[in-house]
């Protein structure tokens, strides 16, 4: 009986949350991380496949956007659709170092103060320092995987659904910059923000694929709805 009503409960569960997020993590660390040949960096260390598949999620939430906001009529919600576009274009341009890695043209003043030596905002030494890139991404984090459970049907907060895509990220930034500021810690977070701003990005486009599809709003490249 007791295993009836667990497997009940988690049905019930499921049916509320999309539970991916639990299922990729307990995957990377539970699996992949034990695996040889450096894996697991290979697939979350800076450059790696999942920084690009985060850039190519934002490109594909950016083209969403852009079609939400040019078949709405309220004009309020197109403003929030383009401003979500907008957004989208800037976090594209900082993942990639706005190109700088393919064209070599950069801006010196910025390099001189960036932590990685490249032309973006968020590796500024006193952002990084200060702590406020991962306070920001905590915040931001949360603010999404709270925010459906206030407000249902606004184009920026994405639904109760999809809420653990961003709060897992949320807590695990804020463990992480609390960890790297004590000097004691019981539980050593390593540094694995690639793995969890790509959980926050593919909220985001399952968020907006989600929008697309209630407007009738094909979403595949290839044309199939």
């Amino acid at each position: 009986m007791k295993v009836l009503k667990v497997k009940s409960y988690l049905e019930k569960v499921q049916g509320l949350l999309d539970l991916r997020p639990v299922l990729v993590l307990a995957l990377l660390y539970g699996v992949i991380a034990f695996l040889p040949f450096e894996i697991f960096g290979w697939l979350q260390n800076e450059d790696g496949l999942m920084e690009w598949g985060s850039v190519a999620l934002l490109i594909l939430s950016a083209i969403n956007a852009f079609r939400l906001q040019k078949q709405s009529q309220d004009g309020w919600e197109r403003l929030a659709w383009m401003l979500f576009f907008v957004l989208c274009c800037l976090f594209i341009g900082e993942e990639i170092s706005w190109g700088e890695r393919l064209h070599g043209a950069g801006i010196d003043a910025i390099r001189s103060i960036n932590t990685q030596g490249e032309t973006n905002l968020h590796n500024i030494a006193v952002f990084q320092r200060k702590g406020l890139l991962h306070l920001g991404w905590a915040a931001l984090g949360l603010v999404l995987g709270l925010g459906g459970f206030v407000i249902r049907t606004f184009p920026l907060i994405p639904a109760r659904r999809y809420t653990l895509y961003f709060t897992l990220p949320g807590i695990w930034y804020l463990g992480f910059e609390f960890c790297r500021k004590a000097d004691e810690c019981f539980v050593t977070v390593a540094n694995h923000q690639e793995i969890y701003e790509l959980l926050i990005i593919a909220g985001l486009y399952l968020h907006t694929r989600s929008w697309c599809r209630k407007r009738g709003i094909k979403t595949r490249l290839g044309g199939a709805s």
